[in-house]
């Protein structure tokens, strides 16, 4: 006979593995929708953002001359540069620009790293948020 404190560890996972499958949802979420670059200009200039990148949660302001603010929770901001190349987002760095293809999922501003599809999800905030 089971005990009693392994069936809602094992209830809790079957729900999470339902609902990752899309299960037990009325309505299947839609895809999310890859940005242009027009679209991922417009979205972010003069705009921030704040999402988890890996453990780290943070914030990044992206202003209007091509620099960024990118201040992790608890620490000092960074200055740095930013581009639309094509239909990304590019980070400019004098080692090499690191690139990232962007979408919407309802209000979510979803980042992916185009070699591994990892992806990381963000959200808008209207106006400069950096520093905390």
């Amino acid at each position: 006979m089971p005990r009693p404190w392994h069936r809602p560890a094992w209830l809790a996972a079957a729900l999470l593995a339902l609902l990752a499958a899309g299960i037990g949802s009325s309505a299947r979420a839609q895809d999310p929708k890859p940005l242009t670059g027009a679209e991922i200009a417009t979205l972010l200039v003069g705009n921030s953002i704040e999402g988890s990148w890996g453990s780290s949660h943070f914030r990044s302001y992206f202003a209007p001359d091509g620099t960024t603010l990118y201040q992790p929770e608890g620490q000092p901001p960074e200055q740095g540069h930013w581009k639309v190349a094509g239909d990304q987002y590019c980070s400019v760095a004098d080692e090499g620009d690191a690139c990232f293809n962007l979408y919407r999922d309802g209000d979510s501003l979803i980042w992916e790293d185009p070699n591994s599809h990892t992806r990381f999800p963000s959200n808008v905030i209207k106006g400069k948020a950096v520093p905390w």
